[in-house]
């Protein structure tokens, strides 16, 4: 027999034919590419924030009525549409008055309603496993504000401290919340983060359609019927974040 037989012969018991190699490929890239490329995002995320010298910060999206911020806390300044408010800053809207804020790497809209009074106590970034880490905590000292948050950081942390304790809310996803500087918590539908609400009593967890006040300590289902102007402007703040090109926040300042 020839040797060029044997070696057609033996061929397909060493190496698998081109046509095998090049599906086996392709079969190979198809599953390995989707799990590499949020990694590579991740990365690149992770990257610029260490690369980047400018603090975290917020920006203001609207202002309605009488909105004041201070740096200090003693002297105030009309909030003006676009502003940039960094830690440590205080805002505060007057009777019938609003404003919307958006915290740029945390994905979080926050609006204060009328006769409302927050501090930005911190807005901090760090990098863990080569994955950026958003931290911050908003001490809301008056009045009420609504929260949607579309977080893409999986290890973010937003935390809203009144007279309940700590709102805590952790994790990517979409939320959507209600709270009082008295200790009232809504979880409104269409949450997927729950809302940890830290006490001097303990964890309580609320998921969607869930609320829960400190004056009894009870977690009740949301009436609707009570909080139906509420809902609807929750509803109006989601479809202003989604509408908008601050949809998708950049881990750049």
């Amino acid at each position: 027999m020839k040797i060029n037989n044997i070696l057609q012969f033996t061929e397909p018991f060493g190496a698998p034919p081109q046509g095998a190699m090049n599906r086996l490929t392709r079969i190979l890239v198809a599953i390995l590419l989707p799990m590499c490329l949020p990694l590579a995002g991740k990365a690149q995320e992770a990257t610029a924030l260490l690369s980047s010298n400018v603090a975290p910060s917020a920006v203001t999206l609207s202002a309605r009525g009488k909105c004041e911020y201070s740096k200090d806390g003693v002297t105030f300044a009309k909030l003006e549409h676009g502003q940039i408010l960094e830690q440590g800053v205080v805002v505060r809207t007057g009777e019938d008055a609003r404003t919307d804020l958006f915290f740029r790497r945390t994905g979080t809209t926050v609006r204060l309603q009328a006769a409302t009074e927050i501090k930005i106590e911190k807005m901090t970034d760090s990098v863990k496993d080569g994955l950026p880490i958003v931290h911050t905590l908003l001490d809301l000292r008056a009045g009420r504000i609504f929260t949607v948050v579309r977080s893409e950081v999986a290890g973010s942390t937003l935390e809203i401290r009144n007279a309940a304790g700590r709102a805590v809310v952790e994790g990517s996803g979409i939320g959507r919340y209600i709270i009082t500087a008295d200790g009232t918590h809504v979880a409104a539908a269409g949450s997927v983060i729950p809302l940890k609400v830290v006490g001097e009593n303990g964890i309580t967890i609320l998921a969607a359609g869930q609320q829960f006040a400190k004056a009894d300590g009870k977690m009740l289902p949301v009436d609707s019927n009570s909080w139906v102007k509420d809902l609807i402007q929750l509803d109006e703040l989601q479809a202003v974040v989604d509408t908008s090109t601050v949809k998708k926040p950049s881990p750049k300042p």
